[in-house]
């Protein structure tokens, strides 16, 4: 089974509202502390993902340094995790070395992409037959998006859910947001939740394209 999640955010004090330091806590998550927060995301991906499932990752996976992200990692279940690059996600984009022990015992080979099936900055795949395009960051248009494509990212924390008026193209588009935030369980989406969410919503042309563009 295919599951599907963005900005996890884990070890990330500030997004926490018991214990966050920014002025204004009406966007953080609802918990007292940060360990209850983590603990409440590794427990409900691992709830849900099973360990030979493929979990989709859209970027900012922990905060914290090198060592988050390999506890988080250490932590999931799930064998099979493809991370497509957050803003946050520049110790895995540069594949620093993780070290064990004393800082500066860095042990060779072990390096932050071997954490993870595949790491991209962007991704376009099939699943049982729907192209599906990945990105950290929402886009107006993509690749097939003319077509049918879905368009899954994170980066916005469900904003683009609340910002836009229900009647907007955002909101009737094949784009979804599948950050951690945005599921009422606090957990990832699977392939079935997303395409009944597709099914409802509409193939919108806001560009040039259309279904004759690639006809020759």
């Amino acid at each position: 089974m295919d599951w599907f999640v963005s900005d996890t955010h884990y070890k990330h004090k500030n997004i926490v509202k018991g214990v966050s330091n920014w002025s204004d806590t009406s966007r953080c998550r609802p918990f007292d502390t940060l360990e209850e927060h983590d603990d409440t995301l590794v427990n409900n991906i691992n709830a849900c993902v099973n360990k030979n499932d493929t979990l989709w990752h859209m970027g900012d996976w922990s905060f914290g340094g090198i060592r988050s992200v390999l506890e988080f990692r250490e932590r999931l279940n799930c064998k099979n995790i493809i991370i497509v690059c957050g803003n946050h996600d520049h110790h895995i984009r540069n594949n620093r070395a993780i070290p064990i022990g004393d800082p500066q015992d860095v042990k060779e080979g072990i390096r932050a992409h071997t954490l993870f099936t595949k790491v991209r900055e962007y991704r376009m795949v099939k699943i049982q037959d729907q192209p599906i395009v990945m990105s950290h960051y929402a886009m107006r248009v993509w690749e097939g998006s003319h077509k049918g494509f879905w368009m899954l990212h994170g980066h916005s924390h469900g904003s683009l859910n609340n910002d836009f008026h229900v009647n907007s193209y955002y909101a009737k588009m094949k784009t979804m947001d599948v950050g951690i935030d945005t599921h009422p369980e606090f957990r990832p989406y699977s392939f079935d939740e997303i395409k009944i969410i597709m099914d409802e919503r509409e193939t919108i042309l806001i560009d040039h394209h259309d279904e004759n563009t690639n006809v020759h």
